[in-house]
C-alpha cells in the first residue's frame, strides 16, 4: 500500500494524523477487536494444467487428471505507508509464501481445485502515531512471522472449445482460515466468479479473465477498503524452443482488482509478471519475477517466483496388444503399395503406450519393415507421417499427443537408416476420425498413424484441414 499526499509539510502532517484517526475509528465491521484485518497476498497461481500462471485458460486438462502444484514466491515490501514519495512505515517489509494446490478434472469439462497458501516468513515494522484527540501514542500491532493463509476452493468449467479458441468460467470461494490480524487473510468469507477466454495461434496462446469479487464484509486498514471489486487478468504465452521434445515458453501477465470507488488506487492493486515455463512430459517448471504496477495494497516492489507441477492421470489397465504382424499374416508382406495408393498399406496399426508417445515394442518388427521398405523405394519421394487420436481428452491435448507420436515415428525411422529429410511429422489430433468415436471399435480405428506419399496426393491439406481419408474398409 502506497499513499501519496500532496501539500505543504505541516498541512500534510495534520492530514496524515486526521486520516489515521478517522480510519482507525471505523465501525467494528471493518476491524476485529480494534485490529485491522487485510489479506495482503495478491499472487494466486491458478491450479490445474489449463492455465498460464495466474491467468486461467478455458481448459480443464485430461479426464481424471490430478495436478499437484507448489510455487514459492518472495515479495519485497508488499505493504507500506508512504509520506509523499517517501516510505514512512513498512507494515510488511518482506514475505516468503508457499502456494500448494491440487486440481482434479472430470469428464473433460469440469475441474475441482483446492489451494492453501502458507506464509513461511514475514516481517514488518510497528507504526506508532499520536492520537489526534488525546495526544496519547497509538500503534498498529506487530505481525506474526508466518502462518496459514485463507483456504481457496474452486470450480472451473469448459463451456466450449476447439483447437484454437475456448470459453469457460471459474468460481471460487475463499474461507477465512488465515490470521487476519497479521495480514494473512480476511476476517470474513469472500468469493469470485470469472469468465475465461483463450485463443491459440501456432506457438502463441493469449488469455483473458474477467469477473467480480464479493465479500461478506468490507475490511479496512488505514486508507484501504477491501470488499467488492472487478477482477481481471490478461496474459500471453509464446513457445520459444522445443529441444528434445521439451516445450520451453515465455509468458507475461497483468492481473489485478479494480475497486468500485473510482480513483481509489490504494484499494485497486495491479501487478505484472514475466516468467519462463518448461514442460518435461508430466512435469511443469516455472521461474519468473514481477512487480506492482500501482500503489495498491499487496503490490511489492519486486516479486520472485519459482515452482513446479506434476500431472497424474488415472489410466485403466491397457488392452492386450494385438499379436505382431508376422503372426497375424505370416505369408503376407508387412507393407504394400499399389500404383494408385496414396498411403502405405500396413497390416496392423502402430501401437503406443496409453496416453503417451512411447512406441509399444509389439510394433517394432512392423516399423522395421516399414523403414526397410522406405529405404528400398526412394522413387516414392517425400512421405508425411500423419498422427491421429480418438476423442478422449481435450482438443489441445490430443493435438499435442498426435504431434508427439508422429515425431516419435520419424525419430524411429531415422534410427533405422531412413533419411529423415524424406519424412515430415504432422499431428491432426481428434478432428479427422474415420469412424464414430461412440464405440470402442471406432476409437481404436481412429487412433492411427498414416504414412502418406506426398507426391500422390490429389489435394494437399491446408492448415486446419484434414487430409483426404480412405474408408476404414479400404485400410484393411
Amino acid at each position: 500500500m502506497k499513499t501519496h499526499i500532496a501539500s505543504g509539510p505541516k498541512q500534510r502532517a495534520w492530514v496524515v494524523l486526521a486520516a489515521l484517526a478517522g480510519v482507525l475509528s471505523a465501525p467494528p465491521a471493518a476491524a476485529r477487536d480494534g485490529v485491522p484485518s487485510l489479506d495482503v497476498n495478491r499472487f494466486h497461481p491458478a491450479p490445474g494444467s489449463g492455465r498460464l500462471l495466474t491467468v486461467d485458460l478455458a481448459d480443464v486438462g485430461r479426464s481424471q487428471e490430478l495436478v499437484s502444484q507448489l510455487l514459492l514466491h518472495y515479495a519485497d515490501l508488499p505493504l507500506a505507508y508512504t509520506f509523499g514519495e517517501q516510505v514512512t512505515g513498512r507494515l510488511v517489509r518482506d514475505r516468503v509464501t508457499a502456494d500448494l494446490s491440487f486440481a482434479y478434472s472430470l469428464l473433460d469439462r469440469v475441474q475441482l481445485s483446492v489451494a492453501l497458501p502458507v506464509t513461511l516468513h514475514q516481517a514488518g515494522d510497528v507504526i506508532s502515531y499520536p492520537d489526534v484527540v488525546t495526544r496519547e501514542p497509538r500503534a498498529l500491532p506487530s505481525i506474526s512471522g508466518g502462518g496459514v493463509e485463507d483456504l481457496r476452493l474452486g470450480l472451473k468449467g469448459r463451456l466450449w472449445s476447439n483447437e484454437r479458441f475456448g470459453l469457460g468460467g471459474v468460481a471460487e470461494v475463499v474461507a477465512p482460515t488465515g490470521n487476519a490480524e497479521s495480514y494473512l487473510g480476511s476476517s470474513s468469507m469472500t468469493g469470485s466468479v470469472q469468465l475465461i477466454g483463450h485463443a491459440r495461434f501456432e506457438r502463441v496462446t493469449v488469455a483473458l479473465n474477467l469477473g467480480w469479487r464479493w465479500a461478506a464484509a468490507e475490511q479496512q486498514l488505514l486508507n484501504i477498503r477491501t470488499g467488492h471489486g472487478l477482477l481481471y487478468g490478461a496474459g500471453v504465452q509464446v513457445e520459444v524452443a522445443r529441444p528434445a521434445d521439451v516445450p520451453i515458453s515465455v509468458l507475461g501477465e497483468v492481473y489485478g482488482l479494480a475497486a468500485p470507488r473510482l480513483g481509489d488506487t490504494a484499494s485497486s492493486p495491479a501487478e505484472a509478471m514475466l516468467a519462463g515455463k518448461a514442460q518435461v512430459r508430466d512435469w511443469s517448471f516455472f521461474l519468473g519475477a514481477g512487480s506492482g504496477l500501482n500503489a495498491g495494497y499487496g503490490e511489492p516492489r519486486v516479486r520472485v517466483m519459482a515452482g513446479l507441477a506434476y500431472a497424474w492421470q488415472y489410466k485403466p489397465a491397457p488392452r492386450p496388444p494385438a499379436p505382431p504382424v508376422l503372426q497375424v499374416a505370416p505369408t503376407q508382406p508387412a507393407i504394400t503399395v499399389e500404383d494408385q495408393d496414396v498411403r502405405l498399406r500396413l497390416w496392423e496399426p502402430v501401437y503406443f503406450a496409453f496416453g503417451k508417445d512411447t512406441i509399444d515394442p509389439v510394433s517394432f518388427a512392423m516399423l522395421d519393415e516399414v523403414a526397410r521398405f522406405i529405404r528400398e523405394h526412394p522413387e516414392l519421394g517425400p512421405i508425411r507421417v500423419d498422427g491421429h487420436t480418438d476423442d478422449v481428452g481435450s482438443g489441445q491435448y490430443n493435438l499435442d499427443l498426435s504431434q508427439r507420436r508422429a515425431r516419435a515415428i520419424v525419430e524411429y525411422m531415422g534410427k533405422k537408416g531412413v533419411p529423415v529429410e524424406r519424412l515430415t511429422p504432422v499431428g491432426y489430433g481428434k478432428r479427422c476420425p474415420l469412424l464414430s468415436n461412440t464405440t470402442e471399435e471406432g476409437r481404436a480405428t481412429n487412433r492411427r498413424v498414416d504414412f502418406v506419399i506426398v507426391n500422390r496426393e490429389r489435394r494437399h491439406p491446408r492448415p486446419g484441414e484434414c487430409p483426404e481419408q480412405p474408408s476404414a474398409q479400404a485400410r484393411k
